[in-house]
């Protein structure tokens, strides 16, 4: 980076909406800057107003000390414009991770306290945090960012890094490290050893960060993998600077002043529950080491409601519920959520653009590629890219598209097949779920449920309900939830159809056992599909229709779900109809648009409604009523027509 890019951005970085010394007089600021630089000893004074001299006369600008200062105390001050200096990290954005830097984690103060445990027993806000941001989103390195702001404001600190594994700790603590690893010149000093200077960046410019902060830099080949020491520290202890550890280490008797936990819960540690509970053991275990003063930070990928982050979120949740303080800094963030405009019209993902979602880092985490991590991996998504478990089977039904979806009776097809589903619930206690029967109209591929009945029925109550529904609607159907116990009322069933002279097809299906890849919600997103795709519809003069818009907007949070059920049921059993029914030419012969004039010609011409007053079209070919049936018996012929070839 060149001299002219960091003056750039040190202007922008103390006008950063989050930034603690935002507003700040120039004056005040460049006094703050000038004490932390005098609670330096001596002899690294001296290094540090060397290796900048060095700098300006290598580049021929004129030496100023409160320039040097005023950098050193931002790199200290402001973790996003640390950040872009160390330029690892220059991808940051100030829209997306900013806040994330200057407002999440801990804003330190150089200037007015001469060590970590002054500062840390001053401290006066929570001293816990959880991070959870998606993927990609370089939650990581601020948070490696965020160990060398440590360090350069606090020499004597000591950091333990935990993950799920020892080999990704030593990554993170051999990343960290680099920031202050010198490189060799290619030549001797003047004690005819190797020199070794600032570290050339990308663009072949030496480092800012390295020439700001030279006491704390390291030779390559100094350090242990998995510690690292900084020579800026004059008394050390038997823990390092930073140490790397893994969740499962024993680490007893060693304490930190930080415990940072990044990715401690991975997708392996996380598959069963027996793993998780031993994850969760080792964490709170663990948590001993921290000095009682101490900062403690969890940054990861929330996997399951049962692991640790999720144990935090619960009991946050629970806090806030019972109007408590909590006692826990929350940061969670999803890679994209739903517009204002969209909630208000109540859309739903499977019909919503691109145009319809907000999207927290545009620049790393676009459109398309979250829409192809959706569709590869719907479930990992949820993990990944959402950071909520708790929404990988999640159904919502917005009540603004069910009122969208929800026509004028006159509105409906004057033909199709009518088909009933039943949820079984049989029983009268007050906490019980409702039983639903849903008659519904399936036409053109698209479903029209066009009546409802629910209530709570004993077990003598509802054979008499059902068979009164299929008297009514004629449905050439009725599929029945098997449930436990259900098929006992079959024979009363069909002894109910008999008093009503109607005989109509039953038949007991079922949707799968309610465990976590079969649960209501995964057996409820196709009839979300449908009504996003415009192919389930509910009519106005549909009985219950209050009760429908409270159940599935409450959906799955409510207290009942029965006639989410139903409506899974009509569309399990009959999807594959109305799939074939689309095919059909949309004009068929049935199928007239003015309902007058088709009144009109049934009535002259005997047809419809008017069918039994014309003898050539008595005979019904799929009779439904008792009384149909023996009219079909008289009307066939005895004679064989086939008798004459024998």
């Amino acid at each position: 980076m060149k001299i002219e890019k960091l003056r750039e951005l040190a202007e922008q970085a103390i006008n950063n909406p989050n930034y603690q010394y935002k507003g700040m007089d120039r004056k005040e600021l460049d006094r703050l800057a000038s004490l932390s630089l005098k609670r330096l000893i001596d002899s690294d004074r001296e290094l540090v107003l060397n290796s900048w001299k060095k700098f300006c006369d290598e580049n021929k600008l004129e030496v100023d000390g409160k320039e040097l200062a005023f950098y050193r105390f931002l790199c200290q001050t402001n973790l996003y414009f640390l950040c872009h200096v160390l330029e690892k990290y220059r991808d940051t954005t100030l829209r997306t991770h900013e806040q994330i830097c200057n407002s999440f984690f801990v804003s330190k103060d150089p200037a007015n306290f001469n060590s970590f445990k002054d500062f840390a027993k001053s401290y006066s806000d929570l001293k816990e945090r959880l991070l959870l941001v998606p993927r990609g989103g370089f939650k990581s390195s601020i948070d490696v960012a965020d160990c060398a702001q440590w360090i350069v404001c606090f020499p004597e600190v000591t950091i333990l890094i935990m993950t799920a594994t020892l080999a990704l700790a030593t990554k993170f603590v051999g990343e960290l490290r680099e920031h202050f690893t010198l490189q060799s010149t290619g030549k001797l000093g003047a004690d005819n050893k190797p020199a070794y200077g600032p570290k050339l960046t990308q663009d072949g410019t030496p480092s800012l960060f390295q020439i700001l902060f030279p006491e704390h830099c390291i030779k390559p080949g100094d350090e242990k993998q998995a510690e690292i020491n900084t020579p800026a520290n004059r008394m050390p202890d038997k823990e390092a600077t930073v140490t790397a550890a893994s969740i499962e280490q024993a680490l007893s008797g060693f304490h930190y002043c930080i415990m940072k936990l990044d990715d401690v819960v991975s997708n392996e540690n996380s598959c069963t529950i027996t793993r998780l509970e031993s994850v969760n053991r080792q964490i709170s275990i663990n948590k001993a080491m921290l000095h009682t003063y101490g900062f403690y930070d969890k940054i990861g990928t929330w996997y399951d409601e049962m692991d640790s982050y999720g144990l935090d979120m619960t009991a946050e949740d629970k806090l806030k519920a019972d109007g408590e303080a909590p006692t826990i800094i929350v940061y969670l963030k999803a890679a994209w959520w739903p517009t204002d405009e969209a909630i208000k019209v109540g859309k739903i993902e499977e019909e919503m653009k691109e145009a319809d979602w907000v999207l927290w880092f545009p620049e790393g985490l676009s459109y398309k590629f979250l829409m192809t991590e959706l569709r590869r991996d719907p479930v990992g998504f949820a993990l990944k890219y959402l950071n909520d478990p708790r929404k990988v089977h999640q159904v919502k039904f917005p009540k603004e598209l069910l009122i969208r979806r929800t026509i004028p009776a006159n509105s409906l097809p004057s033909s199709g097949m009518i088909v009933t589903t039943v949820d079984t619930a049989y029983s009268t206690k007050s906490f019980a779920d409702y039983t639903v029967i849903l008659t519904s109209l399936i036409f053109a591929g698209k479903f029209y449920v066009i009546d409802m009945a629910r209530g709570r029925y004993n077990e003598f109550e509802l054979p008499a309900v059902i068979a009164g529904v299929g008297f009514k609607w004629k449905p050439k159907r009725i599929a029945i939830e098997d449930s436990v116990g259900v098929r006992w009322f079959s024979r009363e069933l069909r002894r109910e159809m008999d008093k009503l002279s109607i005989s109509i097809p039953v038949e007991y299906v079922s949707l799968g056992a309610g465990n976590k890849t079969k649960s209501k919600e995964v057996k409820a997103k196709p009839v979300l599909r449908l009504l996003g795709d415009e192919r389930l519809y509910f009519s106005n003069s549909c009985a219950g229709m209050e009760d429908i818009y409270n159940e599935l907007s409450k959906f799955p949070n409510g207290t009942h779900d029965d006639i989410v059920s139903g409506l899974s049921i009509l569309v399990d059993q009959f999807a594959a109809y109305a799939d074939m029914d689309a095919k059909i030419n949309f004009v068929s012969s049935q199928y007239v648009a003015d309902r007058q004039a088709k009144e009109k010609h049934d009535m002259i011409y005997g047809l419809g409604n008017y069918s039994r007053h014309n003898v050539n079209y008595a005979m019904d070919d799929n009779p439904v009523t008792a009384f149909q049936v023996d009219n079909v018996r008289e009307t066939i012929s005895d004679i064989d027509p086939l008798q004459d070839l024998f």
